[in-house]
């Protein structure tokens, strides 16, 4: 089957996770994706938990179906031939801070004034201008100034395991893409597209963030029960009527609910909880989830590290496509070699 962006070439300039995260996101979607390196490699490569031979989870886990090579931006004859190859691209991504993408050459108004088609998206932390423009931020910096810290807390700021600030914003980068990609059809026309870590985490808290206009927003806190610890695991208990939960374990009454569970199984205590129409649900661990059901799961074969399972983008689509099935590049796989010189009579 024919995948929807194939054809579809991308620059990919991106680093870390919120860029490669969109790329990757296009890549599944049938684009081919150059991604172009610094020659010790994107900083991805060298960050969070270490698999052998140097391969980096966050690298293999948002760089999956791509190609790799390596230039040096900073130097001018690279940023030629990165300008050369932005030339053949549809798309260009990239997650730099602002004036970072104008000073290697890779601007979106150097760009589009050579090639007004081109659609160039760019992913900061905070957007293009304002006070904090050129400030560096990563994931939990992003979540504290959100409120997302406090309100997963409640009461007590923690993190988020997962980056959803990143997410959010490579979401959001890949659906705007693949608008102005839409858009270009009609009209023979590119864009540039701006947004933030910042303001993709805020749209993800919509629901939080929601008011009537003559109301401020207070610092509402759940008043469920939350993670409660069984015999042999964790429950989630969403619920604010400790009633009905001590009812349902059959608690003498709501001060007894946790002492209840100390000695019920995790199973037992969904079920009960569960047949009383209170929200429950068991707290898994990572190896509790995966493999999942058929499909959810993905296998790529890693020139270094063999076979990896990853996770394809979750979509479903009648008729199907192959997600990118090539699994994330060694540092300059897709290097050209050096130029063929012709032998002399």
């Amino acid at each position: 089957m024919t995948s929807p962006l194939t054809g579809v070439r991308v620059l990919d300039l991106a680093h870390f996770v919120a860029g490669p995260w969109c790329t990757q996101m296009l890549a599944d979607l049938g684009a081919d994706v150059i991604k172009v390196e610094p020659p010790g490699g994107e900083i991805g490569r060298s960050m969070g938990a270490v698999y052998r031979e140097g391969e980096s989870a966050i690298f293999l886990g948002f760089n999956r179906g791509k190609q790799s090579i390596t230039l040096d931006l900073k130097r001018p004859e690279d940023q030629r031939r990165a300008q050369e190859l932005a030339a053949t691209c549809d798309v260009v991504v990239h997650n730099f801070r602002p004036g970072t993408a104008e000073r290697l050459g890779m601007g979106a108004a150097l760009l589009r004034s050579t090639d007004p088609t081109l659609v160039h998206c760019a992913v900061s932390a905070f957007g293009p201008d304002g006070p904090a423009a050129g400030r560096p931020a990563n994931d939990p910096v992003i979540q504290a100034l959100s409120g997302a810290l406090d309100e997963t807390g409640g009461g007590v700021p923690v993190r988020m395991a997962v980056s959803l600030p990143d997410f959010a914003a490579a979401t959001l980068a890949a659906s705007s893409i693949l608008a102005a990609l839409l858009r270009r059809a009609s009209t023979g026309r590119g864009c540039s597209i701006e947004l933030s870590l910042l303001d993709a985490q805020l749209y993800a808290q919509n629901d939080l963030m929601t008011t009537p206009c003559d109301e401020s927003i207070t610092g509402r806190k759940r008043a469920e029960l939350g993670a409660c610890s069984c015999r042999d695991g964790v429950v989630w208990i969403d619920s604010a009527d400790h009633a009905a939960v001590a009812r349902a374990l059959h608690a003498p009454g709501p001060e007894h609910v946790e002492a209840v569970l100390e000695h019920t199984s995790r199973a037992d205590a969904v079920r009960e909880l569960v047949a009383a129409g209170i929200a429950a649900a068991p707290v898994h661990e990572l190896h509790e989830v995966l493999p999942g059901p058929p499909g959810r799961t993905m296998h790529v074969e890693h020139p270094r590290l063999g076979r990896l399972s990853q996770l394809p983008t979750p979509l479903a689509a009648q008729p199907p496509w192959p997600p990118a099935n090539a699994a994330p590049p060694l540092l300059g796989q897709h290097d050209p070699g050096p130029p063929h010189e012709e032998e002399t009579p």
